[in-house]
């Protein structure tokens, strides 16, 4: 990621200082993405992403690995997108790392109109009634 992050910024002519601001970072954790020392935290991946204009990680393969690109895509932890789909943690844990020995058809749903909408409901999502991303 560090290499993508470099490439474009000086591609653009651009400072650490003003590109780190616009990822929501600070410059000294550019500068340590950059040089491969650390990676980003899955919090600053939308702001990435954003600044990049392209996802640099590779296809993933699996259905797992598939949510799992689209969960930190958007910046989340594995329990934040747990909370938003009305799930248990370990339940996104299991299916993101394709472990799942019994895969329900009704969670393998959840996931799938997560995967293919914009911002649903928990609700909308597991047909009930009141109260209450995009993969690129």
């Amino acid at each position: 990621m560090g290499d993508h992050l470099r490439r474009v910024r000086l591609d653009r002519g651009l400072p650490q200082r003003p590109v780190a601001r616009e990822i929501g970072c600070s410059q000294a954790s550019l500068a340590n993405w950059e040089k491969g020392h650390r990676a980003p935290e899955v919090h600053f991946l939308p702001g990435i992403l954003a600044f990049l204009g392209y996802d640099p990680r590779p296809e993933p393969l699996t259905f797992g690995g598939r949510v799992r690109a689209a969960r930190e895509g958007k910046g989340l932890s594995e329990q934040a997108l747990a909370r938003r789909l009305g799930l248990d943690p370990s339940t996104v844990c299991v299916w993101e790392r394709d472990a799942v020995r019994r895969p329900y058809p009704h969670i393998r749903r959840v996931f799938e109109r997560w995967l293919g909408s914009g911002k649903p409901s928990p609700q909308a999502i597991l047909g009930s009634t009141p109260a209450g991303p995009r993969v690129t």
